[in-house]
């Protein structure tokens, strides 16, 4: 995969403050980048900025894909902490800035997620599936398929209350998004989320419920087959 260059850092902090991190993620020097990018998130007058968080998230699932680290840096505990990083730099980003300029990062980051997240869903397993698309909807919070996912999760292990949070958040967010602009891991995203959990109001008798879902993503997703066939089906 080719190493994505950081852009500059919208934030209180010049670009050139992290000039040496920049330099060690282009080098492959992960494990010396993990050490000051630690450092900078430690000290009072870095601590706030996004960048060193990112780069602790890039640097950790590039290691994460590298046999050579595998001893020290078992792939598993990589890209969970790949993940942990993302998910706080973006409380240091809320504005997405630095997202917007990492879109190719966040892009991968978020399919190899949704692999994880895949295997367990296969195998029933809702709690550990839904850790990876609590954490993508934590990075991305403009993610509406994430949302959606992570309330079906909810729901298959019955924590209503907080399911309904996640399902309103994903309105939320459908409705504030330009949605003609999803990419098309979030468009897949998206629509593995509203089938899911439209299909589960179905079996509990709540076709009402369904065809609201499905209403809901119709703006992103009219004219995909499954999406129509779904809508046909709850009218």
């Amino acid at each position: 995969m080719a190493v994505l260059i950081l852009g500059p850092a919208q934030n209180s902090f010049a670009q050139e403050d992290f000039e040496d991190l920049r330099i060690l993620y282009m080098d492959g020097d992960y494990e010396k980048l993990i050490k000051k990018a630690e450092r900078y998130a430690e000290k009072e007058d870095t601590r706030k900025s996004a960048d060193p968080y990112l780069y602790l998230s890039k640097a950790y699932y590039e290691i994460s894909k590298l046999e050579e680290f595998n001893e020290d840096f078992p792939p598993d505990k990589a890209f969970r902490d790949a993940l942990k990083w993302a998910k706080k730099y973006r409380r240091k980003d809320a504005e997405g800035a630095l997202f917007a300029e990492n879109d190719l990062y966040f892009r991968e980051l978020k399919e190899s997620a949704l692999r994880e997240a895949a295997g367990q869903m296969a195998e029933e397993k809702y709690s550990r599936a839904r850790r990876y698309y609590d954490a993508i909807s934590d990075f991305d919070p403009e993610d509406p398929g994430a949302w959606l996912m992570l309330a079906y999760c909810q729901m298959k292990e019955r924590n209503v209350r907080e399911s309904e949070m996640s399902f309103s958040q994903a309105g939320t967010v459908l409705h504030s998004v330009d949605v003609s602009k999803l990419n098309s891991v979030e468009r897949r995203l998206l629509l593995e989320g509203v089938l899911n959990y439209s299909d589960y109001l179905v079996k509990e008798g709540k076709r009402d419920s369904a065809r609201a879902t499905l209403n809901l993503a119709a703006p992103a997703l009219e004219g995909d087959k499954e999406f129509d066939t779904a809508l046909r089906e709850v009218n």
